[in-house]
């Protein structure tokens, strides 16, 4: 969640946030506040429209951001220290292509169940 709000190319709302999770919004509310009770995100107020709260990372939230990604890397390492680069490599592209049909997944089996 902390990576959604930090990589979007705008300003992030909770309605956005369910969506980039694939989740239903009243889920990604809940995970919000959550996040804010331990001070990794905060609401602010849109620049672009006064009336709408968007989120923001916090010090905190980045700082966690950045924690959490530092491990994946660590982890990755010791999980593939017997691999080749060029394994390392192809992993790491079909983890990304992986990534991206998945978050397409829930729409096709949607339109697919429907025909």
């Amino acid at each position: 969640m902390l990576n959604l709000v930090h990589e979007s190319s705008g300003e992030m709302t909770v309605g956005g946030l369910a969506g980039g999770m694939g989740v239903a919004q009243p889920v990604a509310s809940r995970t919000v506040a959550a996040c804010i009770a331990d001070g990794l995100l905060r609401r602010a107020a849109s620049q672009a429209d006064g009336r709408r709260t968007v989120l923001e990372l916090t010090g905190a939230g980045e700082a966690e951001r950045r924690r959490f990604a530092s491990e994946q890397r660590e982890t990755f390492e010791l999980i593939t220290t017997a691999w080749t680069a060029a394994e390392r490599d192809q992993f790491a592209r079909f983890l990304i292509r992986y990534s991206q049909d998945s978050s397409n997944w829930p729409s096709r089996r949607t339109s697919s169940d429907s025909e």
